[in-house]
């Protein structure tokens, strides 16, 4: 069990607490992704594992839920370490939007770092496979179904602006 703090519509705390899989109807929990860029402008891009129940094969940028009593931040910086074991310090990092889905806010971060895949450390349980890619090569991923599709919506809207 994942315990989340809910939020209401207006993204404001309303002092509940659930298992991330029980948000109810009109409240939503908090997710973040952060897009990993590096000096040449490549993505660096995770592969779920091919048993997971969502999205399986699947490229992804890294993310998940923000658990009960962190802050965005705090989430996405231990987020970025369980599942790559990037110790990145809070002046790294960049925010550049949040958005609503059905039942979670997610707020997009952004890292710029050099960062040799041979370091990684990924976690056993959700990620498989490492890469860097162009964005070039991410829209492809995108166009033949290889990238979860979520990405794509903020990809259009925030990152590719940027580069």
């Amino acid at each position: 069990m994942e315990l989340v703090d809910l939020y209401d519509s207006q993204k404001e705390l309303t002092g509940e607490t659930v298992d991330k899989k029980e948000v109810p109807e009109g409240k939503f929990r908090l997710s973040v992704h952060v897009w990993i860029t590096n000096d040449q402008g490549e993505l660096l891009l995770q592969q779920r594992l091919a048993t997971a129940h969502k999205f399986p094969n699947m490229w992804s940028v890294t993310g998940g839920a923000v658990q009960a009593g962190e802050s965005s931040l705090d989430g996405v910086l231990r987020e970025l370490s369980e599942e790559l074991g990037i110790k990145a310090d809070k002046e790294e990092m960049n925010f550049l939007a949040s958005y609503r889905r059905k039942f979670d806010y997610v707020d997009v971060w952004l890292l710029n770092r050099n960062i040799d895949v041979k370091n990684i450390k990924m976690q056993e349980d959700e990620v498989q496979a490492v890469k860097w890619v162009t964005m070039e090569e991410f829209e492809k991923m995108l166009e033949n179904k290889k990238v979860i599709r979520s990405s794509y919506d903020y990809y259009k809207l925030y990152i590719k602006p940027i580069f």
